[in-house]
């Protein structure tokens, strides 16, 4: 890492209430440069592979790239901010990936490449996620569009009310499956690659649209207490099968051991 990660009360503060904050991107340039030309290097192989039923391609994407990113979610100042903010003394990854997000879910055929409203997790998943952008996410590269204190609202209630700021555009002649429209209190993130967003995926977000030409890649790792969530075990263990010789801190952490 670039340089020290330490966490202020006032960050710590502005998660709990609004479920993100914003550091310098911990990584440093030539991490980074590392980072950008490994995933350049791996991603026609993921683009042409088939992976087995139950694993999530970002991740998979991730975890081809092997040790640089490995090493980078093992990092301590990374897990012990994590351990801060979550107010444990375990915590392990649960979820990761690198790519293009809106590119995949995006390939349902809908009108826009974008992301809806959506949440992963809700109040009762505790969760930190460290997401870094490869490309700057500006307002025409379909930006990350966050829901500030959602993370601790009633499911039902949030999707019930973005449901009825959809339906107010005018647009629908039935009721939308997803859900694009602003919310009065959202907040537009553009993430440029020298900042990291600190967040809980437990917060529910979008995406602007992508007008922009060129890629929109981005990484994201994150970690979880004890009995939290394992998204990606199989595809760890398909990808790093060696995953057995691993030494046990590396596996705890990955949410291989209990």
């Amino acid at each position: 890492m670039d340089g020290p990660f330490d966490l202020t009360d006032e960050q710590l503060a502005h998660f709990e209430h609004n479920g993100f904050f914003l550091v310098p991107n911990p990584l440093g340039a030539e991490d980074m440069r590392q980072i950008d030309f490994r995933q350049q290097e791996v991603e026609p192989e993921w683009e042409r592979t088939e992976f087995p039923e139950g694993c999530n391609r970002l991740a998979c994407q991730f975890l081809m790239i092997g040790e640089p990113l490995l090493q980078m979610v093992e990092h301590p100042e990374l897990v012990e901010a994590a351990r801060r903010i979550l107010d444990v003394e375990e915590v392990h990854v649960g979820a990761c990936g690198i790519g293009d997000a809106a590119k995949i879910v995006s390939a349902d055929g809908r009108p826009q490449r974008q992301v809806h409203w959506h949440v992963d997790g809700g109040p009762e998943v505790k969760q930190v996620s460290f997401r870094t952008a490869l490309d700057r996410h500006d307002t025409s590269n379909a930006p990350l569009r966050v829901l500030p204190g959602s993370q601790d609202r009633p499911r039902e209630e949030v999707a019930a009310e973005l449901l009825q700021l959809e339906l107010a555009t005018g647009t629908h002649d039935e009721v939308p499956t997803h859900c694009f429209a602003r919310h009065p209190s959202e907040v537009e993130v553009v993430l440029d690659p020298r900042w990291t967003l600190v967040w809980t995926p437990s917060c529910w977000h979008a995406t602007g649209v992508k007008t922009a030409a060129g890629p929109r890649r981005a990484m994201g790792w994150n970690y979880f207490p004890p009995g939290g969530r394992k998204r990606d075990l199989a595809a760890l263990k398909h990808l790093h099968p060696d995953w057995p010789e691993w030494p046990e801190a590396r596996q705890r952490l990955w949410g291989l051991v209990d």
